[in-house]
């Protein structure tokens, strides 16, 4: 594996919390806020964890991303990437929006952010431990989940498998969301998670993440995935996450953070966000 070239911002020492205790309660969380009629958010600030399962074993681990990013985030990042080159036309900013119809004015919709790596094991876990709750936002029409996928875990694998990985979410989505519908999408992301590769060695290759696509329902993607077609979005967009994101996965209400030990927490939190 070659030497790092790039070490992103601040990047924290990775953890597991003790049974019972919230996610956001160790190094590098931020402070939880007071429920107020402002914004709430939540982060769930864990990064790169190693679980053993019998016992819930973490051990810390130090992750660089191998390569300079291709495109620096632009002045006007938080609402859309406009000077980076091969933008998908789904995308909101750095961020694929997933929210039913509704009659509710989309600026007036609570917004739960979720930034994750598709190399990162703690978020499959939180994936895993978190996935109905999402399910059960995603149906809300008073809410939008914005998933910002990010790749700062390129030096976790030989061949840059987190930025490939993203790059190819984002040609299922621009294949298959343009309408509305992000059920392909969202099979398709939780198909990058339940064989999510091993760290240390090669993730899955090009014709892999394509035969996945596939699966999920998703034709035609084979040359947007071997093209690296959103490559810069990609590289920009976890650039400008990382400018305030200190782990994955973080989850944030309305851009602001608070401990969650389960996943009504983040329920409740976004109830009290929509009153």
């Amino acid at each position: 594996m070659s030497s790092p070239q790039y070490l992103p911002p601040q990047h924290p020492v990775q953890y597991q919390p003790a049974p019972g205790e919230p996610f956001g309660s160790g190094p590098g969380s931020a402070p939880k806020p007071s429920r107020t009629a402002g914004a709430i958010g939540v982060i769930v600030a864990v990064a790169l964890v190693v679980v053993v399962v019998a016992g819930a074993v973490a051990y810390p681990m130090v992750t660089r991303v191998s390569g300079e990013p291709t495109a620096a985030a632009p002045a006007n990042a938080r609402s859309a990437p406009l000077k980076v080159e091969g933008v998908p036309s789904v995308a909101t900013g750095y961020g694929l929006r997933v929210a039913p119809p509704s009659a509710h004015d989309i600026d007036n919709r609570v917004v739960v952010t979720v930034f994750e790596d598709l190399q990162c094991p703690a978020c499959k876990q939180f994936e895993i431990m978190f996935g109905d709750a999402l399910t059960t936002l995603r149906a809300n029409p008073d809410v939008i989940v914005e998933y910002r996928m990010i790749s700062f875990l390129d030096g976790a694998s030989t061949n840059r498998y987190s930025s490939r990985a993203t790059n190819a979410s984002a040609c299922v989505a621009e294949a298959t969301a343009t309408g509305g519908d992000w059920s392909t999408w969202l099979r398709y992301h939780a198909m990058l998670y339940d064989q999510q590769p091993a760290e240390g060695g090669a993730g899955h290759d090009d014709a892999k993440l394509a035969s996945l696509a596939l699966d999920a329902g998703s034709t035609d993607v084979q040359g947007c995935i071997t093209a690296n077609t959103y490559a810069d979005w990609v590289s920009a967009g976890t650039r400008d996450a990382l400018t305030d994101v200190q782990a994955t996965p973080t989850v944030q209400i309305n851009g602001h953070a608070v401990d969650l030990t389960a996943p009504s927490d983040l329920l409740s939190a976004v109830e009290q966000a929509i009153r």
